[in-house]
């Protein structure tokens, strides 16, 4: 299956149970040559869970926001549970094998994709993003997915 949208936006092939990144691409951004020196929101999320995706830039930022909102890593905490939370009983009780995922916040742990593969190895999950760095992180962390093309 392929995925076409609109404008410049690009997507990834997909088959069932694969999990597909889509992403925006502005003009003036080549995904491919993210800008690791320069923090990023997403990569700033994953420090505050504890995550390994995330480089010097970032981990300053994230001490910068800590200084005035020492509750930040607190709230990623929950937020992560509420997802966790929130697959569990869209798949389980709903019986829900389809998601859309905007913003995914993208490198982290504990994915939608990987949530809802524990409890349906053919889940499909649509990643949707407008961020560029994102979108290279979700190539790669997406890279050898069984069912990704």
């Amino acid at each position: 299956m392929r995925w076409n949208l609109p404008g410049r936006h690009q997507a990834f092939r997909c088959h069932p149970g694969a999990p597909i990144a889509v992403g925006q691409q502005r003009e003036w951004t080549d995904p491919t040559e993210a800008d690791f020196s320069k923090p990023n929101v997403a990569r700033m999320y994953d420090y505050y869970l504890g995550g390994k995706d995330n480089y010097p830039a970032d981990r300053e930022a994230a001490r910068l926001v800590l200084g005035t909102a020492p509750d930040v890593p607190l709230a990623a905490l929950e937020n992560r549970e509420f997802l966790r939370q929130a697959v569990r009983f869209l798949m389980r009780d709903q019986s829900i094998r389809q998601f859309v995922d905007i913003g995914p916040g993208l490198p982290t742990q504990s994915n939608v994709h990987q949530l809802a593969r524990q409890h349906d190895p053919d889940a499909r999950v649509v990643y949707v993003d407008n961020d560029a760095v994102v979108l290279t992180h979700s190539r790669s962390l997406l890279h050898g997915v069984p069912g990704e093309a």
